[in-house]
């Protein structure tokens, strides 16, 4: 989080998924200017933050963690005010508060699943800690869809430093991920539910709905749709999953939202 002590576990998990396909996509680029060990390190960092936000070690779970300390209104008594008042992280020597989510955390759940999913393949030479990320992601998506709800809902103070509007996003985003980290075609299917692709807004036509961020992955329905469309491209999955070509059109709209206009003209 920028310049705060805060930490936003829905926010760091984005972060982490991004960071984890960058090396995906361009491990070479990484290789070629001796930073692909050092951004290995970051990553691991976040993911072994992941695992201190639930418990990992069973294979159903009922809490997780989605913030840690204060932020500004929270606290009546004389504890800092950590929006206003930064300082470095090992330098902090006043408990802190945790915000916990039982409940209702579909968004979270999810967006730590895909995080934990896309680094047990940038970890997959190292087989144990690759296994653990596989097994901590296939019960934070187990999570994340037993119990429906965002976790910034009815003010929940984790959410008012960074919102979620809706969590079918993260339903596609993950499943796309956890496909591609376990070859299990159940999480395919529910990636590429037409339903599920239209509470996220995939078939919206406005110039915005693609602007990738951690509250908008149609970009889940846009970008972890480029990953599904490379799936059906490259590695086809063959019948059912022809419908996958439906998300070919929409990453076009949003390539042509995103480049100069005369791009395709060239």
């Amino acid at each position: 989080m920028a310049e705060m002590p805060q930490s936003c576990t829905f926010l760091k998990s984005f972060a982490m998924t991004m960071l984890s396909w960058s090396v995906i996509e361009y491990s070479a680029k990484y290789k070629a200017t001796e930073k692909l060990s050092h951004v290995k390190d970051i990553i691991k960092w976040g993911t072994d933050y992941l695992f201190k936000t639930f418990n990992n070690t069973v294979d159903t779970i009922d809490t997780l963690v989605s913030q840690l300390g204060w932020i500004s209104g929270e606290n009546s008594n004389s504890t800092p005010n950590e929006q206003y008042c930064w300082m470095r992280l090992k330098d902090i020597d006043y408990p802190r508060a945790v915000t916990e989510c039982h409940q209702g955390c579909s968004d979270l759940a999810a967006e730590m699943a895909a995080a934990l999913a896309v680094a047990s393949i940038v970890f997959k030479d190292d087989k144990s800690y690759a296994e653990k990320l596989v097994h901590g992601a296939t019960t934070l998506f187990k999570f994340s869809r037993d119990g429906r709800g965002k976790f910034s809902a009815a003010g929940s103070k984790a959410g008012r430093l960074y919102n979620s509007t809706s969590y079918w996003d993260e339903f596609i985003w993950g499943g796309a991920w956890m496909y591609y980290a376990t070859g299990n075609s159940l999480y395919l299917k529910l990636a590429t539910t037409p339903d599920i692709a239209k509470y996220a807004g995939a078939f919206r036509g406005s110039p915005n709905y693609g602007v990738l961020s951690c509250d908008n992955k149609f970009s889940a329905a846009q970008f972890s749709n480029v990953l599904l469309s490379r799936l059906r491209l490259f590695p086809s999955p063959g019948y059912p999953y022809e419908k996958v070509l439906t998300f070919i059109s929409q990453s076009d709209q949003h390539n042509y939202v995103l480049l100069p206009t005369n791009f395709y003209k060239l």
